[in-house]
């Protein structure tokens, strides 16, 4: 169920009788035909108190456009049957509660001027909170721990740079949680555990990337809002153009037209904002080549992602090896054997003949 914002209260109005304004009613009133609860209309009458003269079961009531500084629960407590309130638009700065208002479903608390959140006890019933446009610009761990049945949780439009990790500890129920339009820079990642959501908007903020595991495992989503975020597409942004492109169903834009809001599927939505080379590319276009999780050092060309320190595009990723000290060449060892004396020359020895008188020729007798 959506929380009853100014257009919705319009449709209402649209499904409900004339207004009629009882004897001594500052408000009037009419009988809601779809929710069939009095619906009481005490807007822009420039109160600065909540008025007392109101019907016993009022179950709607409008507050907005008025002057309430400062508002308590006890201010409710002639109300017992109230399950709706509207207190947008009072420059409200202060909401006190405690004095429970057991019926309560929807609390509208947007465009005032709060600085912190309530606490927010004494509403068990609360399954819409709306707190758009304040100036919120922190939340404690298990800030929402008293209001468990929240369904819905609207934080658009503060003044957020970090969360908790514990923010939106015990919110087991909530379905819708819109965080866009922030100055969200990081988020931790798991601020999203526990939850089971449907709706999860995070336009318009401050964030370059998101932490690994960030989307629970196994639970589809289906709606998220990722536009107008200066995505840095690097090799930290891995994890999200993965779950971009595995989630590509899920990821919507919306745009404000002259015929009304409009809500469309869009994967090409979140563009990279830096390095400058890829600005204004869709994330999902954007291709890594990372050499192991977590290298923000080079995307799919080859190059530097931090400017003004470029490599040749050519040139393809390598593993590098530390640099070692030079090893001399090796030399053989070899078996020295002890010296030797050395060995004279071996003259082959002869026999040596007795020396013989030369024996004259003979000459042949001749007849």
């Amino acid at each position: 169920m959506l929380c009853p914002t100014s257009p919705h209260l319009a449709l209402l109005a649209l499904l409900s009788v004339a207004d009629a304004v009882g004897p001594g009613e500052p408000c009037p009133s009419e009988m809601n035909t779809f929710k069939h609860r009095l619906r009481v209309n005490c807007s822009g009458q420039g109160l600065s108190v909540v008025p007392l003269a109101l019907p016993t079961n009022t179950s709607i009531l409008l507050l907005s456009s008025n002057r309430l500084a400062s508002v308590s629960t006890a201010a409710f407590q002639h109300l017992p049957e109230l399950a709706e309130l509207d207190l947008s638009g009072n420059a409200l700065g202060v909401l006190h509660t405690g004095p429970p208002l057991p019926l309560l479903q929807e609390l509208v608390l947007s465009h005032n001027a709060l600085g912190v959140l309530p606490t927010l006890q004494g509403l068990p019933a609360l399954t819409c909170l709306v707190l758009a446009h304040n100036n919120i610009s922190g939340l404690l761990p298990g800030a929402f721990r008293d209001v468990g049945q929240l369904t819905e949780l609207n934080l658009r439009g503060n003044q957020l740079r970090t969360l908790p990790e514990e923010a939106f500890e015990g919110l087991a129920m909530l379905k819708d949680l819109d965080l866009s339009d922030n100055a969200l820079e990081e988020l931790p990642r798991r601020l999203l555990a526990g939850l089971k959501l449907d709706k999860l908007s995070l336009s318009g903020n401050q964030l370059r990337t998101l932490p690994s595991g960030f989307f629970p495992e196994g639970h589809i989503l289906a709606y998220v809002y990722l536009a107008g975020n200066p995505w840095r597409c690097d090799c930290g942004l891995a994890y999200l153009r993965g779950w971009i492109e595995d989630n590509d169903f899920s990821i919507y834009i919306q745009e404000q037209r002259p015929d009304g809001l409009l809500t469309e599927n869009d994967p090409h939505s979140p563009v990279c904002d830096e390095p400058l080379r890829h600005h204004g590319s869709p994330v999902l276009e954007f291709q890594q080549a990372c050499s192991k999780a977590g290298d923000t050092d080079l995307d799919i060309d080859g190059t530097m992602t931090e400017e003004g320190t470029p490599v040749p595009s050519a040139t393809v990723p390598s593993t590098t090896l530390p640099p070692t000290n030079p090893v001399p060449p090796t030399i053989a060892s070899s078996t020295t054997l002890p010296p030797t004396n050395p060995v004279p020359p071996t003259i082959a020895s002869s026999t040596t003949l007795p020396a013989t008188t030369p024996v004259p020729p003979t000459i042949a007798p001749s007849t």
